[in-house]
This record gives structure tokens, C-alpha cells and sequence, in this order.
């Protein structure tokens, strides 16, 4: 710090008698003027200019390297900025956590919505039938069907549906048909482009026929115990899909508590 100190006190010396050399040069000159032939006196102006301009720049320089508070301000300037980046990286991830909370409750609450409305349900087919209801209210599903099996029988068999018109659910094999074929990859599908009579909505303004044709599986200790059919006029979205899993969850719960009784 010291050195820094002395060597700021010499680049105000320096620039101190540069400064008088340039005005007793520019006397010296100026009387030369009228008393002798000077010739290119522009140029000689200038390049005194010149050579003054070129000082005060290393002048800045040196004064600027050598102040001994600089480093101190530069380092305070680093801790500052990367403190404010630190906050605000907490902040974001902050939001996000209050983001995934406020989205988990959400979902939880439309689970609940789901399975409300089920005390004094006493079969198997009543628990379907409101389940399904309960989701095409919430979900937005026009039809829909859950097949069962239980644990001495090859087949799944419909154990409630939603809205069906002219279409008799039909029992099947795992692997046998679509509902079938997600039994056995016990994931999630989604088919699109459905045939026209595979599933038909009718009302009193006509009828139409669901786009998109979601299956999901309900499987306990590695077992498929049931499969969820569904029809909809759009595709399902995330939140969706995760509400679909958590009632799959609880209604795999249900679903055994008949099978044990």
C-alpha cells in the first residue's frame, strides 16, 4: 500500500511539471513567433499537444493503478453482485418450491374431489361407477370404463362404466386388445385417432365420437388388478396424467380391500 501511495504522489509530480513545461514551451514558442522565422508552427503546436494528450493519459492510468482504495472498491463491487446473484437464485428456487407445493395441493385436492361422495358404498361396481362419474366431471371425460380382475381369474371384466351408449364392454385376456395390451405394459397409453364406433357420445344436441382413447392401468405389488378406459375430445395434459396415477394408486387401495373381503 505504501508503494502504491508514493507511486501516486510521483504521477502527480510528473504530470505537475509536464504541465509547466508545456506552458513555458508554449511561451518560448510564442515569443519565437515574433522574433524569429518559425516555420510548420502548426505542426510544432500540434505535436506539443500531442505529447501533452499522451501525458495526461498515463497520468490516468498510473493515478487510476496506484489508488489504494481501488482494489478494495472492485472487491466489495465482486461480494456485492455476487451476493444480489446468490439471493436471487434463492428467490427463484423459493418460487419454484412454493410453485410445486401450491401444484401438489391442487392435484391432492382434485383426488379428493374424485373420491368424494363414497360413504355407504358397500360393491365393487358402485366404487367404479362414482369414480368414474367423479372423473368426467373433473377431468373432463365424456365415457369411460374400469375392468377388474380378480386374483383367481385369467380375465379382466367391466366393473363400472361412464356414459357408455350403444357399446357393451366386453371381458379380455391380458394382451388381448388395447385395454389388454396395457394391462401387460402396465403404463400409460394414449391412442389417437380412435375408431368412429369405438366409442359414441350421444346427447339431445346429437352425438360425436371421443378423439383420444386413455388407458391406464391400476397395478398392486406388480399386479395389474384393473385398467382404466377413458374417452375425452382432447388430449390429456401433464397435471392429467398425475392425477390419473394418484387415483390409480388410491383406487388400487379400494379395489383390494373387496378382493380381501
Amino acid at each position: 500500500m505504501n508503494n502504491l501511495s508514493k507511486y501516486r504522489r510521483l504521477s502527480v509530480i510528473a504530470v505537475t511539471g509536464m504541465t509547466v513545461l508545456l506552458l513555458c514551451s508554449l511561451g518560448a514558442f510564442w515569443n519565437a513567433l515574433f522574433n524569429a522565422d518559425v516555420k510548420h508552427e502548426g505542426w510544432v503546436v500540434a505535436f506539443m499537444l500531442l505529447l501533452f494528450v499522451g501525458g495526461l493519459v498515463l497520468f490516468r492510468i498510473a493515478f487510476v493503478t496506484t489508488d489504494v482504495h481501488e482494489p478494495e472498491r472492485i472487491r466489495k463491487e465482486a461480494y456485492n453482485l455476487g451476493k444480489s446473484e446468490a439471493v436471487q437464485e434463492h428467490e427463484k428456487k423459493e418460487k419454484e418450491r412454493e410453485a410445486r407445493e401450491n401444484q401438489s395441493i391442487d392435484l391432492q385436492q382434485t383426488v379428493s374431489a374424485i373420491f368424494s361422495g363414497l360413504q355407504g358404498i358397500r360393491t365393487e361396481g358402485s366404487l367404479c361407477n362414482k369414480v368414474l362419474t367423479n372423473l368426467g366431471r373433473e377431468l373432463g371425460f365424456v365415457q369411460g370404463i374400469i375392468y377388474t380382475r380378480k386374483n383367481n381369474e385369467e380375465n379382466f371384466t367391466p366393473a363400472g362404466e361412464y356414459a357408455l351408449t350403444d357399446r357393451k364392454p366386453q371381458p379380455f385376456k391380458p394382451g388381448d386388445t388395447l385395454p389388454g395390451q396395457a394391462a401387460v405394459n402396465q403404463t400409460m397409453m394414449v391412442i389417437y385417432d380412435i375408431p368412429e364406433n369405438y366409442f359414441t357420445v350421444s346427447s339431445g344436441l346429437g352425438s360425436a365420437y371421443p378423439r383420444y382413447l386413455i388407458l391406464y392401468p391400476v397395478v398392486m405389488q406388480n399386479q395389474t388388478i384393473a385398467v382404466l378406459e377413458l374417452g375425452a375430445f382432447k388430449k390429456p395434459d401433464d397435471t392429467a396424467s398425475e392425477v390419473l396415477g394418484m387415483v390409480a394408486n388410491e383406487l388400487g387401495t379400494r379395489l383390494n380391500k373387496f378382493a380381501v373381503a
